[in-house]
């Protein structure tokens, strides 16, 4: 069992008083519970009220794609330091982390050094292809490069009470080797927690109103497991919603169009967003028996944002699908 932490005391990480820096980008602080190793800047800063976030259990088998993980959802931040000084050594400022983690009574999950205890290219698909939503999001890490004997880096991964509930942490402190460069420093924390469900739903007068107003109509009530084109069973209601007009209105055809945020690359969003589309056309087709002929999957992608991409609720509008008649 932890012991409960209160938030003053829980991560001071007895590192320094509070840090002032005047090189931290534009809106960017620390997380409230963990301080930052003095002589470090923080570079890349991202926070989300709710979303999927995963940290790694156990080091990568050759073959897979990733070493394997907890996933966990809730309010999460991603903060990325970069040190000043090179000489600031990556395994200086892990064991800082270290010690303060064990002395506010956070549990390890898993710890590892480098390829040789982590896996081959650990950072690279637990930072990067195994989780696209972190693309951007953690600049002067380079995940993809960070393999083979010329980088080290440390990793560690835990748990811990605090006041406000279950904090989970995972950290990656990388240098190249020959401490060519600065230091990088991942600190992600999270906090689990219950999602609202007062989702927005769909009607079937609604539907049909804007349908006849503006000839597309956005298909509330559609929901996806994480970063994939399954739908999940609280999109039944919406399914049967759709299944209605459609079926009031056989003689007309549809393009079901999926839509992504701008979070990763263009191609991989066009293919999310086409296979969603799809998924919600074979839907309809195989459990409500609409004519699959009426219906056309096709994938934009995010270069049709309803509204900017700079926030979570932005992006939140712009991951969706619509059904838009064909005239």
């Amino acid at each position: 069992m932890l012991k409960p932490l209160s938030l003053a005391t829980a991560l001071c990480l007895c590192l320094a008083q509070p840090i002032l820096a005047q090189n931290d980008i534009k809106g960017a602080h620390d997380h409230p519970l963990i301080s930052r190793m003095p002589g470090t800047d923080i570079v890349g800063y991202h926070t989300s009220e709710y979303q999927e976030f995963m940290i790694a259990t156990g080091r990568l088998t050759p073959g897979e794609n990733l070493p394997p993980v907890d996933r966990f959802e809730g309010t999460s931040t991603s903060l990325t330091y970069r040190a000043q000084e090179k000489s600031l050594s990556a395994l200086a400022i892990f064991r800082n982390f270290e010690k303060a983690f064990e002395q506010a009574g956070f549990e390890p999950v898993f710890t590892c050094k480098s390829d040789a205890e982590c896996g081959d290219r650990f950072v690279r698909q637990l930072y990067w292809y195994g989780d696209p939503q972190r693309h951007g999001q953690n600049p002067y890490l380079g995940a993809p490069n960070r393999h083979g004997d010329d980088e080290t880096y440390f990793y560690w991964s835990g748990t811990g009470e605090a006041e406000g509930g279950t904090y989970i942490i995972s950290l990656l402190v990388a240098q190249q080797t020959a401490m060519t460069f600065p230091a990088s420093i991942v600190l992600d924390i999270s906090q689990t927690e219950a999602l609202n469900d007062e989702r927005i739903s769909i009607n079937l007068e609604g539907l049909t109103d804007d349908m006849e107003k503006d000839g597309h109509v956005v298909l509330d009530g559609l929901f996806f497991d994480f970063d994939k084109a399954t739908l999940t069973a609280e999109s039944a209601p919406a399914l049967e919603v759709i299944a209605d007009y459609l079926g009031n209105h056989p003689d007309k055809r549809f393009y079901v169009v999926g839509h992504t945020d701008s979070k990763g690359a263009l191609a991989y969003n066009r293919d999310l967003s086409e296979a969603r589309a799809e998924a919600v056309s074979t839907a309809l087709a195989g459990q409500y028996g609409i004519d699959g002929a009426r219906l056309t999957p096709y994938g934009a992608g995010p270069v049709a944002p309803v509204t900017s991409n700079a926030t979570d609720a932005g992006r939140a509008k712009n991951r969706r699908v619509e059904l838009v008649l064909q005239e």
